[in-house]
């Protein structure tokens, strides 16, 4: 349970309403659960949790493999180098997310089923994007 004195010490330090800091990320959480319940209500649950899902791999679609894991690699169609930056891209759709690998390591489009191809970045082309500028 919250002490009423570490609350009005945090209130003081940073200068803010508890009372109003609630309501604001109160309307804010209420106003994102309605405008899903309404969405669900229109287009189904299933729609909502397909663009959910389709949004999540394409969030996730330039990342090539996990931190510490080593990425499964496509022979005649994996980067040169182990890691190498990239993205896969189907022939029909392009860039549609993290491809599906089978038992033999091919990369699938997860929308058609046909086998990706990885387009790699030559690392010359990189430049810091904190102090790229232009």
């Amino acid at each position: 349970m919250v002490d009423l004195r570490e609350a009005s010490m945090i209130e003081q330090y940073f200068g803010l309403d508890s009372k109003k800091c609630g309501y604001f990320f109160g309307s804010v959480i209420g106003t994102a659960v309605i405008v899903t319940a309404i969405y669900c209500c229109i287009f189904g649950f299933e729609h909502w949790t397909g663009e959910v899902q389709t949004a999540g791999r394409l969030m996730t679609a330039a990342v090539v493999s996990p931190v510490g894991q080593a990425p499964r690699l496509y022979s005649g169609q994996a980067p040169a180098v182990a890691g190498a930056a990239g993205q896969y891209l189907c022939p029909q759709h392009g860039a549609v997310g993290l491809p599906n690998f089978d038992a033999a390591g091919a990369p699938h489009c997860p929308a058609c089923g046909q086998v990706m191809q990885f387009c790699g970045a030559s690392s010359g082309n990189f430049a810091p994007a904190a102090f790229g500028g232009g």
